[in-house]
Formats: C-alpha cells, sequence, structure tokens
C-alpha cells in the first residue's frame, strides 16, 4: 500500500457522515402520475392513436401503453422522443412547491 492510499484510508476513516436534514416532500405531489397525463393528454391533442405515436416516436406500442396505464416510467430520452413525434419540444423546470 502506498503512503498516500494509506493517508487516504485513515483520512475517510475519521470523516463522519450526518443525515441530510428534513427535506420536507410534498406528498400531494406525484410526478409519474404528471408525466403519464401530459403524454395521453399530448397524444389525445394531437389526434394520434397509440399505434401512430408509437410508430412516429420509435417506442412500441405496448411500452406507450405502459407509460399511458402509469405501469412505466419513461426515461427523459424516450419522453424526448415521444415529444419530437408530437411535434412538442420537452421542458423540464424546477417550480416552488404549493403550499
Amino acid at each position: 500500500m502506498t503512503d498516500f492510499q494509506k493517508f487516504l484510508d485513515e483520512a475517510l476513516d475519521k470523516v463522519q457522515l450526518t443525515p441530510a436534514k428534513d427535506v420536507p416532500e410534498n406528498e400531494d405531489y406525484d410526478i409519474n402520475e404528471e408525466v403519464r397525463a401530459l403524454v395521453v393528454a399530448a397524444r389525445s391533442a394531437s389526434n394520434l392513436t397509440q399505434k401512430q405515436l408509437a410508430q412516429r416516436s420509435g417506442i412500441s406500442q405496448a411500452n406507450l401503453s405502459k407509460i399511458e396505464n402509469g405501469n412505466h416510467h419513461p426515461s427523459l430520452s424516450t419522453l424526448k422522443r415521444i415529444a419530437d413525434a408530437l411535434g412538442k419540444r420537452l421542458v423540464v423546470s424546477f417550480e416552488d412547491q404549493e403550499v
């Protein structure tokens, strides 16, 4: 073991981690439900069937159905593919929580 590695091991042994301060979580807010509803609403507003959106986005109809039913939580890249297929721009933002 090198002196540097020994130094690191000893230094890490001295580190004491404390739990993060409690961050209040808005229990009424379900991001997955919001994403699901947005996908359904955007597809419906575009007058597309799941099959049509699946073909345009390159996502299988089965996976699109799972997203719309809340049984699958899509990645940002999947959401971007859906947005692109709908002629939309995917926007992610941080907003103040409602109290």
